[in-house]
């Protein structure tokens, strides 16, 4: 490397569970720590311009006990892009190139790193390349959001002209599983995507053939049997994005047998840890309770979207479906370095229309 890497960079941090508004601290001094000379391991120093922030953010923000944490102070943020400022080991990356980041949560509790940081040491293996003629904005929010939807879409085995539903289209996940699923129904497949009406439009953009305005219908699983559950008409997998264990409860009015109900979580009430515990309970309800309607069930497969580390092949794929044009991030809207609160009070309030995004660097949009 021609230059030593610094020491400490400004980052917002935190050192123990509680609100993004109580816990996170504007500091300009987080300590940086670069491999050995002797590692073997491509690792890049990241110039971060754009962070996405994503409701596992708020998860490690004001549930997750900080022990887990192996360092004294942490940042948050799974989901980054930026600019490579120097490479160590180089081999897939040089200085100059426009990288999408996403370091799982192993690699984050170990080294306190994120997305809310000016500059950042990442292994290679979490990086992939910007596409050629992208901005780096456009590769804000898209890999948390995307790989899950994407593995969704894999667990629930869409095919080419499926009838599916998808559940919170308007939403980080569900937006890109609403392109994702388009992708592979083809122009034959049918979509209908449940969001609030005022999304309706953004909705029908990103290829959903039909809208379902949940603020209309006191009953929503009712009114899903209604529409869809007559011959012809019943899905043939559920994409939710959201988490609606009402919708799951009810859904073989409206899902044919032998559909998969494929949930990127369930839905909790609030970000305390008995609350997200009893959602991790439900989820096991839901996989193990006997299917057959008779005994209680639902009659319809459940399934869990658990991400952890996509993988280099998942990431690849995704970055390329951006690059021609498959999928584009939905942005809600972008804050600035010193917004970061802000943006964690839109997301916290359950209804951003895609990603919330921050500037974290002063470069182009």
């Amino acid at each position: 490397m021609s230059t030593s890497p610094p020491k400490t960079t400004e980052a917002w941090t935190y050192t123990s569970p509680s609100t993004p508004r109580t816990a996170l601290t504007l500091t300009t001094s987080h300590p940086l720590t670069f491999p050995p000379s002797n590692s073997s391991e491509e690792t890049l120093l990241i110039s971060v311009s754009h962070a996405a922030l994503n409701p596992g953010d708020i998860v490690s923000l004001t549930a997750m006990p900080f022990f887990l944490h192996s360092t004294p102070s942490a940042v948050p943020a799974f989901d980054f892009c930026g600019t490579v400022l120097q490479s160590h080991n180089q081999a897939r990356f040089s200085p100059g190139d426009n990288v999408i980041c996403f370091p799982p949560l192993p690699h984050m509790l170990k080294t306190g790193i994120g997305g809310l940081q000016k500059i950042v040491p990442i292994p290679a293996k979490y990086c992939v390349r910007l596409p050629q003629g992208k901005k780096l904005i456009d590769g804000a929010g898209l890999m948390l959001a995307g790989c899950t939807a994407l593995l969704q879409v894999r667990q629930a085995g869409v095919k080419k002209g499926d009838r599916i539903l998808v559940v919170g289209a308007s939403g980080g996940v569900g937006s890109a599983a609403v392109q994702i699923v388009r992708d592979v129904v083809g122009l034959g497949g049918y979509i209908a995507g449940v969001c609030s009406g005022r999304n309706e439009g953004l909705v029908r953009s990103l290829g959903a053939d039909e809208v379902v305005d949940y603020t209309l219908h006191r009953d929503l699983p009712g009114y899903l049997t209604e529409r869809f559950g007559g011959e012809g008409r019943r899905f043939d997998h559920v994409i939710d994005g959201y988490g609606n264990q009402e919708l799951y409860k009810s859904c073989a009015g409206f899902l044919k047998e032998g559909g998969v109900y494929d949930a990127a979580s369930i839905h909790y009430a609030s970000y305390r840890l008995w609350d997200l515990l009893g959602s991790v309970v439900m989820i096991g309800l839901n996989i193990l309770w006997p299917r057959a309607q008779w005994l209680g069930g639902t009659g319809r497969r459940f399934k869990i979207c658990s991400l952890g580390d996509p993988g280099l092949e998942m990431m690849e794929l995704l970055a390329g479906m951006l690059g021609d044009g498959k999928v584009r991030v939905v942005r809600d809207s972008v804050w600035g370095w010193r917004e970061v609160k802000e943006g964690f009070d839109v997301l916290m309030g359950g209804h951003a229309a895609g990603k919330v995004v921050i500037r974290v660097g002063e470069g182009e949009e």
